[in-house]
């Protein structure tokens, strides 16, 4: 039988109003770990609410019932393990000042200090953030740096880790980082069972932008871009110069970059290294295939060209994501 783990609380401080999938979403994930690895006493989930009458509010009228409130006596002698902070992603100012307060107390002795989209408002509103780096949700990180030029914001990836401090994007990231920590406590092994039960395509990494250009390109209005995507995988094989692409598209090499940067915020190499990097990584983790043979159905000149695009972006190489986030079974 395996050996007991003590007991971890993570508290999570609520600001109402919530949105609700930033609290149950890493609630479950810490819930299955401590059935998957049959210690129930491993991780203990504690609900703080600013209200006196312990009620959380959320945009979704589904409202929860705290164990706590700011104010109750067990703060005054209990130490926290882990501390989340959530708030609706609009909620940029106007943080109770008790909450603040309650903050600032609890951070001084708890080994990791969170935040979930909005709730990274607060946790700058100590002080505690000042030359950290941070992320947000995309929504609000332009308004965030703005408001705290004193901190560094990173838009990019879905979760940050600074010291014993993280930020999370919220949302889908929440589980990001809620599966980061299960690894960083009980190994990548229960992170990625936990991942697949939640029915998962895998935990991200930190370095995961929050946006895939993809995506952005799917859901933009120009038609170029649109039927560029197809056309792009069933290519992926061949040289992709912009001067290919533009000739594809009947169009200039200046209006093609004008383009990518109008739409996409980017360049047409750098988009099509994103395509052949996401293709990539869904032959590393559907496919046995070996790294020489996915880096030439990806468009790579070698597996080194491809290890050394991971890395860049991705902070892995491809055989450690592979092993990381694919499937154990």
């Amino acid at each position: 039988m395996p050996a007991r783990i003590p007991p971890q609380n993570i508290v999570i401080l609520c600001i109402p109003p919530i949105d609700l999938f930033n609290v149950v979403g890493p609630m479950e994930a810490f819930r299955l770990a401590n059935q998957l690895a049959n210690k129930k006493s491993s991780y203990q989930i504690e609900l703080v609410s600013t209200r006196a009458d312990l009620a959380i509010e959320s945009e979704t009228g589904i409202n929860l019932q705290a164990n706590y409130s700011l104010s109750d006596d067990r703060w005054q002698t209990s130490k926290i393990d882990t501390l989340i902070i959530t708030s609706n992603i609009l909620l940029s100012s106007g943080n109770p000042p008790e909450a603040i307060k309650w903050i600032n107390t609890q951070t001084k002795n708890a080994r990791r200090i969170c935040s979930l989209c909005g709730g990274i408002f607060a946790l700058a509103q100590t002080g505690m953030l000042n030359g950290k780096r941070v992320t947000t949700h995309w929504r609000v990180v332009e308004q965030f740096a703005q408001q705290h030029p004193q901190i560094k914001v990173d838009d990019q990836p879905v979760w940050v880790k600074d010291g014993n401090i993280y930020t999370s994007a919220g949302m889908s990231a929440s589980i990001d980082m809620a599966l980061s920590l299960i690894a960083e406590d009980r190994g990548d092994a229960l992170a990625a069972e936990v991942s697949r039960e939640m029915v998962l395509f895998l935990r991200r990494p930190s370095h995961q932008p929050q946006q895939s250009l993809s995506l952005l390109a799917q859901s933009s209005n120009n038609r170029n871009l649109k039927a560029l995507q197809p056309w792009l995988q069933e290519h992926l094989t061949q040289e992709l110069s912009v001067e290919i692409l533009a000739d594809q598209l009947a169009m200039s090499r200046s209006t093609l970059i004008r383009i990518f940067k109008t739409e996409l915020n980017t360049t047409p190499a750098k988009y099509v290294e994103n395509v052949r990097l996401e293709t990539a990584r869904r032959f590393l983790l559907m496919t046995s295939m070996n790294l020489d043979r996915i880096a030439a159905r990806c468009g790579f000149t070698s597996a080194d060209v491809m290890r050394r695009v991971f890395m860049r972006n991705l902070g892995i190489n491809p055989l450690h994501y592979r092993q990381q986030f694919g499937s154990s079974e």
